[in-house]
């Protein structure tokens, strides 16, 4: 009977380590491209004869400098002309602002574009062939949708055998897994998209339901109506919105809700953690600023995508920068200054941070300027300091951080708990239900990672990690593989948000940073938190749908092309 019991606590544990391993695994086996090489059809140089063929691996510099890996002596040739990379295991070709330029099946080359088996590039005097094995589309894995259920399921065996679930809990939990079973199941056999975001945040979700059951019945069986109103909204968004860039045409009706959301949860907001963060609607609250942060990605990609050019180069000289003009740079500041502006009047200073470093890292991925990175920091460190003298809440959070155990009968009670119960967890945890989460205030918001490192412990910490960096890893991928500035730019800044997010809380339960009021992506309790980031996630799975079919239609279009030569 030990043997049963023990089973059951630690299956939870089993399957995360399960899951992760089957990503990786499924990863390691999908679309591989082996020994792809250029093929010399014709020479402008003795040197390099006719025939000759350079492996490409995972990508190459054409140039007439000796020191690229394809190096084509023409003087007709840049120094460094052109350069294939191997992205999201297909090769792409880029010309490198060459003098002469660089075709490719006769057309010139002006943005990236797809290599096929069997691509010709002229560079100068030469022609180049490209030589790339078939390939194989990955097998539909028929495993990682199955792990939400799974994960439900041993952990509802194991919360009714503790008596912590009556039979109407276990019905919502049965169709809370049946539904994101079903939804990992339609994204994987999808013909396009990237279906490892549904079975990431799937399984995310269900450890997310069996801890906030684990702790309180009355907050699981309501968490569970979210996952539902949030996987709806996500599909919803990809059954009605025909084409993410329709987003760009409303971008400034996005950022006008943004302010009068901000606005609102000033005037009539309801006070809680000691920021005025919830507008309430009868028995209904919710958090404006979590759909706040979305709204504002999608202007900050629009607006950033129109004047990028401009914000780049700049055209007012300051010293030896050159700065854009206020018509251009004023908008973007004056917004995204007042939204900061707002956060702070509700003393909402945790999505204050999380907004404010979004918005730097989509600067400067506009911009690929450093030094709006340095004017942010700048910026961020005597704002952090007014902020500390402003609001007490601010001092007391900043001294429990220096030394909770000189407040142990205060705020730095939380914190001291929580370290405790990570600690205590070691290595495998102490297993489901067995550890202490009513010693911990607001555990199944804040400190939901607290918990998972009692129960689970380290290797379950890992886990959890493992499964939020490949979350946020696909998101960039998606952004690097997006076809269009605005797409890239939205992708960007949501994966931002989920990333940034996640390292300030998690920082903050574990004292390595002043611990912050926001909750934890899919994994804490939280209406407002759940169904604002699978409004995130919609439109981050739609940017990877559009993705995949500009790329089959350009590969289309290209073998055309070669069937008319």
């Amino acid at each position: 009977m030990i043997w049963v019991v023990i089973a059951l606590k630690y299956l939870i544990l089993l399957l995360i380590c399960l899951f992760v391993m089957v990503v990786f695994v499924n990863s390691r086996t999908g679309d591989k491209i082996n020994k792809a090489a250029l093929l010399v059809l014709r020479s402008a140089s003795a040197a390099v004869p006719e025939g000759k063929r350079w492996v490409i691996d995972k990508g190459v510099v054409l140039g007439r400098s000796s020191e690229c890996a394809v190096s084509l002596p023409d003087p007709y040739v840049s120094n460094r002309h052109a350069r294939i990379i191997l992205q999201d295991n297909r090769y792409y070709v880029t010309d490198m602002g060459s003098t002469n330029g660089t075709l490719l099946e006769n057309h010139p080359l002006t943005t990236p574009q797809i290599l096929r088996n069997g691509s010709q590039l002229q560079i100068g005097g030469f022609t180049l062939k490209a030589e790339l094995p078939e390939q194989s589309k990955a097998d539909r894995s028929f495993l990682l949708p199955l792990f939400p259920g799974l994960i439900l399921g041993a952990g509802s065996l194991e919360l009714y055998r503790e008596q912590l679930l009556g039979v109407q809990d276990i019905t919502l939990l049965a169709v809370a897994a049946l539904l994101l079973v079903v939804s990992s199941f339609i994204a994987e056999y999808k013909e396009k998209g990237a279906p490892l975001l549904i079975h990431l945040v799937g399984v995310l979700s269900a450890l997310g339901l069996v801890f906030i059951y684990r702790v309180d019945p009355y907050y699981g069986s309501r968490q569970v109506y979210w996952v539902m109103a949030g996987y709806s909204l996500f599909w919803l968004i990809q059954i009605f919105l025909s084409e993410y860039r329709r987003l760009l045409d409303y971008k400034y009706i996005f950022m006008v809700l943004s302010i009068v959301f901000l606005v609102f949860t000033i005037v009539f907001g309801v006070e809680a953690g000691g920021a005025n963060r919830w507008l309430s609607l009868g028995s209904f609250r919710f958090q404006a600023s979590e759909f706040v942060k979305i709204f504002m990605v999608i202007f900050l990609a629009g607006y950033l995508e129109e004047n990028k050019e401009i914000l780049r180069v700049g055209t007012l000289k300051f010293g030896r920068f050159y700065l854009p003009d206020w018509p251009y740079l004023g908008p973007l500041l004056v917004i995204c200054g007042f939204s900061l502006l707002l956060l702070v009047f509700q003393k909402d200073l945790g999505m204050a941070l999380l907004f404010f470093a979004t918005f730097l890292v989509m600067v400067y991925i506009a911009t690929e300027r450093s030094y709006f990175l340095l004017l942010g920091l700048g910026l961020f460190s005597v704002g952090a300091v007014l902020m500390y003298y402003i609001f007490p809440h601010v001092q007391s959070r900043m001294l429990i951080y220096m030394d909770p155990w000189q407040q142990l009968d205060g705020g730095g009670y939380q914190v001291i708990q929580s370290l405790f119960a990570i600690s205590g967890g070691g290595i495998f945890g102490q297993g489901l239900g067995s550890g202490f989460p009513k010693l911990i205030p607001a555990v199944h918001t804040d400190f939901i990672f607290s918990l998972i490192g009692e129960e689970l412990g380290l290797l379950g910490v890992l886990g959890i990690l493992g499964i939020y960096y490949l979350l946020i890893w696909k998101g960039f991928q998606i952004s690097l593989n997006a076809h269009d500035g605005f797409g890239a730019l939205l992708a960007c800044g949501f994966s931002s948000i989920l990333a940034l997010q996640t390292l300030i809380i998690i920082g903050g339960v574990i004292s390595v940073i002043p611990l912050t009021g926001i909750p934890l992506p899919f994994l804490s309790y939280g209406g407002s938190s759940f169904v604002s980031n699978c409004f995130l996630m919609g439109i981050l799975y739609k940017v990877s749908v559009e993705s995949e079919r500009d790329i089959d239609e350009q590969e289309a279009s290209m073998r055309a092309v070669m069937m008319d030569r």
